[in-house]
């Protein structure tokens, strides 16, 4: 069986550089090709040939033209590589992410930023800790907190200060089985008036959340502890998070008090 226009393209960087020259130069002579793409002038004849075949390029008194076909296959074909490379840029987010659980299409996360525990462990909860940090409005979702987060928020509600305004979508809901600390923290934070908890059962199994219009994913491995931080403020990455948030929301159980 032919490979298909994408294997053929991909099985040699020859080929590829072959129809670059011709959509940049148009018409070309063998010689002309051979000045502007590294290869054999015997590799440049059969690549000619098995593109002349499938109707990429013709000859034209003497020379060879690009086709409108080959044209767009090599703009589909670009356009694989460019998703290609984003998507192994966003590796260390996306591999850890159930496909069924993110439905975004991966050109939204164009201008994303992908932290990722390379040289340092904690470093994807760093940076969450930092985007909660100062942020006036947070919408989050959450299996649960880690107690480093119990921690931060609750002592942002009760410092005497500007409050923020904070709303969590918990999987678990109160926590049980934790320290007395946790326990304790988590009962401020829940009182507190600028603060909504709500409990949803049934989400993705990572966090995810808008900090003063700056959206976060967090990637988790098998057992639950975070792996990577995707984070971003395109509008598609953005708006994805809302409507998640707005639609655990609207089944979830608000929280009751002790």
């Amino acid at each position: 069986m032919p490979d298909t226009a994408l294997e053929y393209l991909a099985g040699s960087s020859v080929r590829p550089a072959t129809l670059a020259a011709f959509r940049e130069h148009g018409r070309l002579s063998l010689r002309n090709l051979d000045d502007r793409v590294s290869a054999s002038r015997r590799t440049l004849k059969r690549t000619l040939t098995t593109m002349e075949s499938r109707g990429w390029i013709r000859r034209v008194d003497g020379v060879y033209e690009f086709t409108a076909l080959g044209d767009a296959i090599f703009d589909a074909y670009e356009t694989f590589r460019d998703r290609e490379r984003l998507a192994e840029r966003v590796r260390p987010f996306l591999e850890h992410t159930p496909a069924e659980a993110f439905d975004l299409d991966i050109d939204a996360l164009a201008d994303a930023n992908v932290v990722a525990p390379d040289d340092d462990p904690t470093a994807p909860v760093d940076r969450l800790m930092e985007l909660r940090a100062e942020a006036a409005r947070l919408r989050e979702y959450a299996p649960f907190l880690l107690i480093d987060s119990v921690r931060q928020l609750a002592a942002r509600v009760d410092n005497g200060q500007s409050a923020p305004d904070v709303t969590l979508v918990l999987e678990t809901g109160r926590p049980g089985g934790t320290t007395p600390e946790y326990r304790e923290r988590f009962e401020t934070l829940a009182s507190a008036p600028s603060v909504d908890i709500c409990r949803y059962p049934d989400g993705v199994p990572f966090a995810f959340g808008v900090a003063d219009g700056h959206a976060f994913i967090g990637a988790a491995d098998l057992d639950g502890m975070p792996c990577a931080l995707l984070e971003g403020d395109s509008p598609e990455l953005v708006a994805w998070v809302e409507r998640t948030l707005d639609d655990y929301l609207d089944a979830a159980k608000p929280l009751t008090p002790e």
